[in-house]
């Protein structure tokens, strides 16, 4: 009986930590940033984006993208 409990358990901690890990990666997208434009004043706001976060097309890196890209035209963050 104790080696039936054992061997559950021991199966549901890795589901739990792998569930975990997906919310999180999830959540890595999930929030804005705002960008503004030091000359023209414009302000740009990537995210949040839903994406799958088995592909290059997670949330987290299509909110890196978008950051990366405003950044490289000489927008800068703006903090909150």
């Amino acid at each position: 009986m104790k080696e039936h409990i054992i061997n559950e358990m021991g199966l549901a901690i890795p589901t739990i930590i792998g569930v975990m890990l997906m919310g999180l990666a999830l959540l890595g997208g999930c929030t804005s940033v705002y960008l503004r434009h030091p000359e023209t004043g414009k302000v740009v706001k990537c995210g949040p984006y839903l994406g799958d976060p088995a592909s290059d097309h997670s949330a987290s890196v299509l909110k890196r993208r978008c950051i990366e890209d405003a950044e490289g035209q000489g927008y800068e963050r703006v903090m909150e």
